[in-house]
């Protein structure tokens, strides 16, 4: 879990380094909040998000699917912060969550997403609604999988995406299944440095 040094090589991002998570819904920005770079290579980018951190919404063109975050009133994230691990290439990510005063270990949220997107600030993505639990020392269980269909009935996510997201969930279920996973169990025991506190989503956000 090293990370790199001072400075931006190869395009990828220095450890520390603030990048905005943006999601973009129907080529349109729609929701953003600052991450730091925990690590940044050709297998694997991870960024953190502190507690206390902006979320920031765009004015939105359309007259449906607004942020749910937003909807329900939320402007900073709330509890501990949670560490998100991405592999290129895939539609999606692997939340890490802790809980209580001494910040216990709470599990892994396979969060479906489309494959992260690079862009000067940071990257682009977005939230697929049907996710994945594994809690420390328990079983898998699936998560708004009802939302998910309701969602695309509200044609959020075209038909062909829509497939794509549940052949991406077919192959986390037989992961998951298997006991199989790819990411390094280590990262369960990371703590943020200290100063890693709570980001704004710089002005401009949605055009940067």
């Amino acid at each position: 879990m090293s990370g790199r040094s001072a400075g931006r090589v190869g395009g990828h991002w220095d450890v520390g380094t603030p990048v905005v998570r943006r999601e973009v819904l129907h080529g349109h920005p729609w929701a953003a909040f600052t991450t730091r770079v925990v690590r940044d290579d050709a297998d694997l980018l991870a960024v953190y998000l502190a507690p206390g951190s902006e979320l920031a919404f765009a004015d939105w063109p359309f007259d449906r699917w607004e942020h749910p975050w937003r909807t329900q009133g939320f402007s900073t994230w709330r509890g501990h912060g949670k560490l998100m691990l991405h592999r290129p290439g895939d539609a999606y990510s692997v939340d890490l969550f802790w809980n209580g005063p001494a910040r216990a270990f709470s599990g892994w949220y396979l969060n479906l997403q489309d494959p992260v997107r690079r862009y000067d600030g940071g990257f682009d993505t977005l939230d697929h609604e049907l996710d994945y639990w594994l809690p420390a020392g328990g079983t898998w269980q699936v998560k708004d999988a009802e939302l998910f269909e309701q969602r695309v009935a509200e044609e959020r996510y075209t038909a062909e995406q829509a497939d794509a997201i549940r052949s991406t969930g077919m192959a986390i279920e037989q992961m998951l299944t298997a006991g199989d996973h790819w990411w390094d169990e280590s990262w369960a025991g990371w703590t943020p440095p200290p100063g890693w506190d709570a980001l704004a989503v710089p002005a401009g956000w949605p055009t940067a």
